[in-house]
């Protein structure tokens, strides 16, 4: 199972609380929509534009001569100066009488000489189902959005592609530029008047963890490679809540029976006899194995504990009762994370909290991890525990 798959059912459980029981690769369909739109610009006000806007503005100036007269200047240079502002969008370019265009009075208020350049042209992405903007996470120097042939790719390696007949909602555009937090998705308030030049289906790739909640309700959980596989509130509510999406993978789903099937098998395969899984009253499925089967007497890795196996079509969680394993497993999950926690040292009791629930060694800290370590007879982690407990900025 790759690493982002597996993240994703580990941070479903031990992050959220929930209860996996199905993790899907699936290719969610997305409008590319590509506008052409304008740019503004903000600068300081050069001392001669300023003067001569505010006499406009303030002191209702609105000749050359005059401005040039009132503000004691050569005539000459004055015109020049306005020949700018008018370049700029700043005068009404017609006439001899100097009026502000609204542009202008929004540089005077705001003290930044504002400038529209044209033309900007990028792409802006919604999803498929209701056309609202994804999130500026997914616009990074390499895109996450799969062209159709290249989707079609990945669906032969066992990604479902989810469908939507539903076209782009052209208001969802203009929505976008009018929302007061657009930048959180990707349009910068320096990009003026949207319009839309082309609408393309692209898909993007994602890890949906159905799971079952606490209180009984089945949700998915949608995570991506792009973000870290962390989890995307936005995408998880929406393929939870709309039935075609739920009505597609519903008709993937094994009666129970084909289930425990399915796991007997791989346990056979994976396990000495006797191993025997159950299923929890949420569905979920759970393999106990014990102290031998892992290394270095048995075949498993320890770092297994806790995780997760996926089997196409149902996942199981591994586990292990032994302290002295679990143990072990927190203590090489921690050895794997020393880099990160050393740069990164604001992430640390986050990733140790979680290292922590997924091994039941709750309110997991750096003196707790020292600790075990020291339980462990681990010299060289302790001291590079301590290291780190010393210096905890570094």
């Amino acid at each position: 199972m790759n690493i982002a798959k597996r993240r994703a059912l580990e941070k479903a459980a031990y992050r959220e609380g929930v209860y996996p029981t199905r993790v899907f690769p699936v290719l969610f369909p997305v409008h590319e929509i590509e506008v052409r739109a304008t740019i503004r610009t903000g600068r300081d006000y050069a001392l001669i534009d300023k003067f001569l806007e505010r006499s406009i503005a303030e002191g209702g100036i609105t000749t050359i001569p005059h401005l040039a007269e009132f503000l004691r200047l050569d005539p000459v240079l004055v015109d020049r100066a306005v020949r700018v502002l008018r370049r700029i969008g700043h005068l009404d370019p017609h006439g001899d009488q100097l009026v502000l265009t609204d542009l202008a009075r929004e540089s005077l208020k705001a003290n930044t000489c504002y400038e529209i350049r044209h033309e900007d042209r990028r792409k802006i992405y919604f999803d498929g189902y209701t056309s609202q903007p994804m999130h500026r996470r997914y616009y990074q120097s390499s895109s996450p959005f799969l062209a159709p042939a290249e989707a079609t790719a990945l669906r032969d390696m066992r990604f479902t592609q989810l469908s939507s007949f539903r076209p782009f909602r052209r208001e969802a555009l203009t929505a976008l530029a009018r929302n007061p937090d657009r930048e959180k998705f990707n349009l910068p308030m320096a990009v003026e008047n949207p319009q839309e030049v082309q609408p393309e289906c692209v898909f993007l790739p994602l890890y949906l963890v159905r799971a079952v909640t606490r209180g009984g309700h089945e949700r998915y959980l949608a995570y991506s490679e792009t973000n870290g596989s962390e989890l995307d509130e936005e995408l998880s509510a929406l393929c939870t809540e709309l039935p075609e999406i739920d009505s597609t993978l519903q008709n993937e789903r094994r009666p129970v029976s084909e289930q425990r099937a399915l796991v007997e098998s791989w346990l056979a395969r994976k396990a000495p006899a006797g191993r025997v899984p159950f299923q929890h009253p949420d569905g979920s499925w759970q393999a106990d194995f014990e102290a031998g089967d892992f290394q270095p007497d048995g075949s498993r890795r320890v770092g297994d504990v806790g995780s997760f196996v996926d089997l196409g079509d149902v996942v199981v969680r591994v586990w292990c009762q032994d302290h002295a394993v679990r143990r072990r497993a927190v203590l090489e999950r921690a050895k794997s994370l020393l880099g990160n926690f050393r740069y990164r040292s604001q992430n640390r009791a986050d990733r140790l909290r979680l290292i922590g629930d997924q091994l039941e060694f709750p309110g997991l800290d750096e003196s707790r991890l020292r600790a075990l370590a020291v339980e462990d007879g681990q010299h060289d982690l302790v001291q590079q525990l301590e290291r780190l407990l010393d210096h905890p900025d570094r």
